[in-house]
């Protein structure tokens, strides 16, 4: 099942241009919304409150005031604002342009100028647009691949690929931990074998294992097979999910997958996916692995499993 995804005030400063000062305000004096609380006392916002908070926003500043306007439903907003501001089609497409196309246009310009925080509120803005899967299969997953080609063309250098990189691995880990589970959820571990440094797609299948009620137990990229098999050892997981994305040509990655297949010996559930795993279909196959080409296949897999 899906989860609300939260937001922290510094992520809501971003979205809507507000200070925090002024949410504060609105909070305390008009109630216009009421964020959640951590065990911390942090606050968390939801997806409506963003757009509550951008609907008063544009209220006043096309001259109504808070007093009149701070008890009114998001509905009731959205027609006083009117034609003035749509909150889910606030971006024009010009040519047929996809409002995926949009962003991650958009998203490239940011990591061509080096520009984290743009490139963070690009994202933002997308998962409000988008629900989670649609996120991460339609704007997340064809961004990482845009980012790729540009680096491998030398339209971008290291630092491009690496600002992004941080970027995207700070939105991804947040995904994680705002998809809270029980602690009799059934558990997956995700990691990269030894040798595979991209671990952008592992945070990708953790996140939606995740928002799909699995207990996540991320452990990194670069991983040696007896390592993984250390973790399958202490946690007993139904699944074990591997990323192999780049490259598609290490004769070390086979011999890592020889070592974990003779270690495994509880029964776990192996899944491979990413942009190489069918280079390695031989060493995978020997390991009764099951390989996932994309976002669909991945979730039946997890609910398969969790049904055995």
């Amino acid at each position: 099942m899906e989860k609300e995804i939260k937001y922290s005030i510094k992520s809501i400063v971003n979205l809507t241009g507000l200070t925090d000062h002024v949410i504060r305000i609105w909070e305390r004096r008009y109630n216009i919304v009421e964020p959640t609380r951590t065990e911390t006392n942090r606050r968390l916002y939801s997806i409506k409150d963003v757009e509550k908070l951008q609907l008063v926003s544009k209220a006043l500043e096309i001259g109504h005031s808070i007093g009149r306007i701070a008890n009114l439903s998001i509905p009731q907003l959205r027609e006083l604002v009117g034609e003035k501001f749509k909150f889910q089609n606030n971006f024009k497409s010009q040519d047929n342009e996809s409002l995926e196309s949009i962003y991650i246009n958009r998203c490239i310009e940011a990591i061509k100028n080096l520009d984290a925080k743009k490139l963070e509120n690009e994202l933002l803005q997308g998962l409000i647009h988008f629900s989670q899967p649609k996120f991460l299969a339609n704007l997340l997953t064809p961004l990482l691949e845009r980012i790729g080609e540009l680096w491998k063309s030398g339209e971008i250098r290291i630092v491009n690929e690496h600002v992004s990189t941080a970027v995207i691995r700070k939105l991804l880990t947040s995904l994680i931990d705002n998809n809270a589970v029980g602690i009799n959820a059934p558990k997956i571990i995700v990691a990269t074998p030894k040798g595979q440094h991209h671990e952008l797609g592992a945070l990708i299948i953790s996140v939606i294992a995740s928002a799909d009620g699995w207990n996540v137990t991320y452990m990194g990229p670069d991983l040696p097979g007896e390592e993984i098999a250390a973790a399958i050892e202490n946690l007993h997981p139904k699944i074990v999910a591997l990323s192999v994305v780049y490259p598609n040509d290490d004769f070390t990655l086979e011999r890592e997958m020889n070592k974990l297949k003779g270690l495994l010996n509880n029964g776990s559930k192996i899944i491979a996916g990413g942009k190489s795993a069918v280079a390695y279909k031989s060493a995978l196959d020997s390991m009764n692995a099951k390989i996932i080409n994309d976002i669909d296949t991945f979730r039946a897999e997890l609910e398969k499993v969790r049904q055995s």
